[in-house]
């Protein structure tokens, strides 16, 4: 099956976000309206990580496929040049803060009438990757998205964030911006081979796809500028309203046990403060944090058995 595209473009507080709505080629007799289901990336990535997973649930012919870049991310990075500068962080146009990008996760559902609120729509089936999951929590809780099932992939949604990497990033933007490219290209590439526990997981053009988007000026400003305004209150605001207690779906966590960027305990603890809207704890062996890529098949099979017993 050849790659899944983002042919088609929303509007979302000046962000330009491309994403793709796809369709199986054959539907099972059935009178229920088809459901969809929607894959969200974290960061650094783009919809790219989730390409052959999403082409394996699309061949079942069980669901359509939403497909789409964050804001400020691989094919989305494009904004209105008359953007006020983000009051978040003076430094950049535009907000990439998970605050905003529940906001566009939640408008873009809304658009596509796929918010759970419309009767001849089942609500959409969400896989979250890193800190998608936060985003994906945020447009349920506050935003008042409802979901059929929410799949965790090593999410970040309790505190603290990131690593010394990131926490410098944070506090010293301005010096990753002014890193010469080539400089500035092996530190995206180290961290992209962080994220993997087989170096070979990379094979196969992996590490450019996942590389590419960040390279050259405007790549540079975007890698730096999604790490920069990452905002703890945004988390925070749920975790102190005990809001994860009140999902309305079940929820199932799959953790990569080799992976480096997640402790294993954080994962723990956002499955305590589900409470009984866990609805499992997977553990993969041999997975980093881009499970996906490290144990493709393994992963295919948990999200499949996910999305039969919805």
């Amino acid at each position: 099956m050849a790659d899944l595209e983002l042919t088609s473009t929303f509007t979302h507080d000046d962000w330009t976000i491309r994403y793709g709505l796809h369709e199986p080629h054959s539907t099972p007799p059935t009178t229920r309206p088809l459901s969809t289901a929607v894959f969200i990336h974290g960061t650094p990535w783009s919809f790219t990580v989730f390409q052959p997973l999403a082409r394996a649930l699309l061949s079942r012919s069980t669901h359509r496929i939403l497909l789409y870049d964050l804001p400020g991310y691989g094919q989305s990075q494009h904004i209105s040049p008359s953007t006020k500068i983000s009051s978040h962080n003076n430094q950049f146009s535009g907000s990439t803060s998970v605050r905003s990008q529940a906001s566009a996760l939640a408008a873009l559902l809304a658009h596509l009438n796929l918010t759970g609120q419309c009767a001849s729509q089942a609500p959409p089936a969400v896989i979250a990757h890193d800190i998608a999951g936060s985003i994906a929590l945020r447009a349920h809780l506050i935003h008042g998205c409802d979901f059929q099932g929410l799949f965790l992939l090593d999410t970040n949604a309790v505190l603290p964030w990131g690593d010394g990497f990131y926490r410098l990033v944070r506090e010293q933007p301005h010096v990753f911006l002014q890193l010469p490219p080539a400089i500035f290209e092996a530190v995206v590439r180290a961290v992209v081979r962080s994220a993997v526990h087989d170096p070979a997981a990379l094979d196969g053009g992996w590490e450019e796809k996942l590389v590419a988007p960040w390279l050259g000026g405007e790549g540079q400003r975007s890698f730096v500028r999604q790490i920069a305004q990452a905002d703890d209150a945004d988390v925070r605001e749920m975790l102190d309203g005990k809001m994860y207690s009140r999902v309305r779906c079940r929820v199932k966590i799959v953790w990569g046990a080799e992976d480096k960027w997640i402790p294993r305990g954080r994962m723990e603890k956002l499955g305590e403060l589900l409470g009984d809207r866990l609805g499992g704890f997977v553990v993969v062996g041999g997975a980093g944090h881009l499970c996906m890529l490290d144990q493709p098949r393994r992963i295919e099979e948990e999200v499949f058995k996910w999305i039969e017993d919805l």
